[in-house]
């Protein structure tokens, strides 16, 4: 049986099992405040977004620094984004996309990830991110660090689980009771080790369970998707992140390309392919709709505008291993959620092979719209 790959998808399966775990009522009942919440308060002008960019995922089976670059300039000359995230748990791939991103003039957050590792372990990683972020720093003073991702879940040690699924499972229980204080503590750790050897911005890729202490972050960062859960309340949900005071930065918020995926939010790609066969196959009954995507992205950015926020980033840019495809038990990149399109090998446009790659309506869609917003610079 093929194995289920491991790439962004899994923080989204485990952002998806947290949910559910705490339940929505009791995620949104304390996400994500601190103990005394402040008054709200607007950091952005309402109508503009200072950072509108992408997720760029630097986990990916083919890494060709040529590819990287041209999506890369892509991303700055015809998405026109002036930020980017990018993902990633290979200190070299890393600074690579960052260099090649600040070559284009595009704030960078670099996100550091480590996927079921320990205190020690992740916090060695994230020092050496910091001192590379530095550096690069020098020549390019637009470079953030996201200290870190969802890390109730992705690391060992903050909820029970011998891995990022058996946590995700177990973070509405009482076994992980404490689990924000917990994730606070290392937080501060995270903070003291970094802010001494870098000196740009700092925030945290947080869920909507957990309840983080933004008091010495610069920036809030919050993974925010809409699906059927939350729809009612989600303008509400977004509105009282100013209440730290802070610049809010959606660092995710993305659906899928099928009829129905704006229902499910982050959890489109979820139970969508049949892992069972050899190959995999796409479940029957899935309706590729690209402008069910475009819809939804240009709904969101109307509420991130309109409520204030200082940045949001689309999830995500490229899924290089989810190819088109006219045959719908083969299109798996409408169980994704890239503003662009693959093909496979046996296309002749093979993404391995050329590197190609084309653009989706929600693409176009939000090209126009940052277009018209213009490119200060963040």
């Amino acid at each position: 049986m093929p194995d289920v790959p491991i790439t962004r998808r899994t923080v989204l399966t485990g952002t998806a099992a947290a949910a559910v775990a705490v339940g929505a009522g009791q995620a949104r009942a304390v996400w994500p405040g601190a103990a005394a919440p402040m008054a709200a308060e607007r950091t952005a002008t309402p109508g503009r977004l200072a950072q509108r960019g992408v997720n760029y995922d630097t986990e990916r089976e083919v890494w060709n620094p040529a590819y990287v670059r041209r999506e890369i300039r892509a991303i700055r000359r015809d998405l026109h984004c002036n930020a980017i995230i990018l993902l990633g748990s290979d200190l070299r791939r890393l600074t690579q996309a960052a260099s090649f991103a600040a070559d284009e003039g595009l704030y960078v957050w670099l996100e550091a990830r480590q996927f079921d590792k320990d205190a020690d372990q992740t916090l060695r990683f994230l020092t050496a991110v910091a001192r590379a972020a530095e550096r690069l720093r020098r020549r390019h003073p637009g470079i953030g660090i996201s200290v870190g991702c969802e890390l109730t879940i992705f690391m060992s040690g903050l909820v029970p689980g011998r891995d990022w699924m058996e946590r995700g499972q177990n973070l509405g229980t009482p076994a992980a009771e404490g689990y924000n204080k917990r994730l606070n503590a290392f937080l501060t750790r995270a903070l003291r080790a970094v802010r001494p050897i870098f000196g740009g911005r700092l925030t945290y890729t947080s869920g909507p369970w957990e309840s983080v202490v933004w008091r010495d972050f610069d920036v809030v960062g919050v993974d925010l998707y809409r699906d059927a859960s939350n729809e009612a309340t989600y303008v509400q949900d977004v509105r009282a992140l100013h209440r730290f005071g802070k610049p809010v930065v959606i660092t995710e918020f993305g659906c899928c390309t099928y009829r129905g995926a704006e229902e499910r939010g982050g959890e489109g790609f979820m139970d969508v392919i049949d892992w069972t066969q050899d190959p995999p196959v796409v479940r029957p009954g899935l309706v590729r709709d690209e402008r069910v995507q475009a819809r939804y992205l240009s709904e969101l950015l109307d509420v991130y505008e309109a409520e204030g926020m200082y940045g949001a980033f689309v999830y995500d840019f490229i899924e290089s291993d989810g190819p088109y495809s006219p045959n719908p038990r083969h299109d798996f990149d409408m169980t994704g959620f890239s503003l662009v399109k693959v093909f496979s090998p046996e296309s002749g446009r093979g993404y391995q092979q050329t590197g190609h790659w084309e653009p989706k309506l929600a693409f176009r869609t939000l090209a126009r719209r940052f277009a018209r917003t213009g490119q200060p610079r963040p």
